[in-house]
């Protein structure tokens, strides 16, 4: 009996194995990565502005990486921008790597906001200052106000012809009291309401915090409330 054959059967056999178990570890690492891949897509989804259209585009790497076990995804840096080429990371607790990074594309379609006319320092925009666009955020300054709440009321900090983009570095809250103005000084407290004048020793916004030198001598702080009005709360 000719045991080649036998052998040579074996042989095929055991290549047949080796192809088909390579063929599921290559199917299980792109699984995944797949499994990855839309789990950061959606976190950064989640992690876009709310209003207007998000595009979500995840580099995965050439070479495929080991499974992850209860991937954490985060967001390197302090307050980082969910638009344009980004850096999303992931941390796997007890894997190797424990941390890994990745590459995203994310192109926000939303509102956003441009001056209506020619505004000069000190203007405060109302809705006739402000004029709504659309665009892509990721082409535009990191802070573009996307909300007409965070423009009208607000004093326009330097010039800004009309067209061009309004972002919040572009406005601040209004001065309510400027410094070395006499105003009115009221303390309130349980069962008691006591009101004096004063001069304000620094300018602060409606809301801000104001020392005030009082014509009795004394140096108190308060909160403005109003354009003339210091009040301090016991």
């Amino acid at each position: 009996m000719n045991p080649a054959p036998t052998r040579r059967n074996a042989g095929i056999a055991l290549r047949l194995f080796a192809v088909a178990l390579f063929g599921c570890v290559a199917w299980t690492a792109q699984a995944d990565d797949t499994a990855m891949q839309q789990l950061l897509t959606e976190y950064l989804r989640s992690q876009a502005p709310a209003s207007g259209q998000v595009d979500v585009s995840v580099t995965m790497p050439a070479v495929a990486m080991p499974a992850c076990n209860s991937p954490r995804p985060f967001l390197p840096g302090r307050n980082p921008r969910i638009a344009g080429n980004i850096t999303v990371g992931v941390q796997c607790p007890g894997d190797r790597p424990a941390t890994r990074y990745f590459q995203a594309r994310v192109n926000v379609i939303s509102d956003y906001y441009v001056a209506a006319r020619d505004l000069m320092p000190g203007d405060v925009l109302g809705m006739n200052d402000i004029r709504r666009e659309q665009g892509d955020l990721s082409r535009l300054p990191g802070n573009v106000a996307t909300q007409p709440e965070a423009l009208l009321g607000m004093s326009v900090s330097r010039r800004v012809a009309a067209g061009r983009v309004l972002s919040e570095s572009t406005v601040h809250a209004p001065v309510a009291i400027k410094r070395g103005e006499l105003v009115r000084v009221v303390a309130v407290g349980p069962g008691f309401s006591i009101t004096t004048e004063g001069k304000a020793l620094n300018a602060a916004p409606l809301g801000g915090d104001v020392r005030v030198s009082t014509r009795e001598g004394s140096i108190v702080i308060g909160r403005s409330t109003n354009e003339n009005t210091v009040t301090i709360t016991r």
